[in-house]
């Protein structure tokens, strides 16, 4: 009996302590970042509005938020026949999409600033250019994007 007593207080413990701690509960109570989306580049060249849910595609910002998104960095990216041209539109239509639903998402630059985002339950937006091909050859594009919110070259 005492064997019994023992498993079922040991039974009982464990669900408790896993229930605090299942995989959905830690979920919701972490940030949730996800470094790399190469979404701006495909909004640009579909024309799709992904602060409307879509039937096609990887990401947009109801399907962010219902998964629990709170982070995305987005980032900027061309071949090598693209370059700061190219960066810099791709920041546009991130400053456009977060005009029009400024509700949803905002640009962040600092852990301030995404905490409040977080906080205010919009997404977190970040931005990361790829490639040093991006500033071609030229600091001073360097220091214009770091003004427009990059936070990674």
């Amino acid at each position: 009996m005492i064997k019994f007593i023992t498993y079922a207080c040991f039974l009982s413990i464990s669900i408790s302590v896993y229930s605090q701690n299942s995989p959905t509960n830690v979920h919701q109570n972490a940030i949730v970042v996800d470094t790399h989306g190469d979404i701006l580049f495909n909004q640009i060249k579909s024309g799709i509005d992904i602060g409307k849910l879509q039937q096609t595609g990887n990401f947009d910002l109801i399907r962010a938020k219902q998964g629990g998104l709170d982070v995305q960095v987005f980032s900027i990216w061309c071949d090598h026949l693209g370059g700061y041209p190219i960066a810099n539109q791709q920041i546009d239509s991130l400053y456009s999409l977060i005009k029009r639903y400024p509700s949803k998402i905002a640009l962040v630059k600092n852990e301030a600033e995404l905490r409040n985002a977080v906080a205010e339950k919009k997404l977190a937006a970040m931005i990361g250019v790829e490639g040093g091909h991006m500033i071609e050859n030229n600091l001073h594009y360097l220091d214009k994007l770091a003004k427009r919110g990059m936070i990674y070259l």
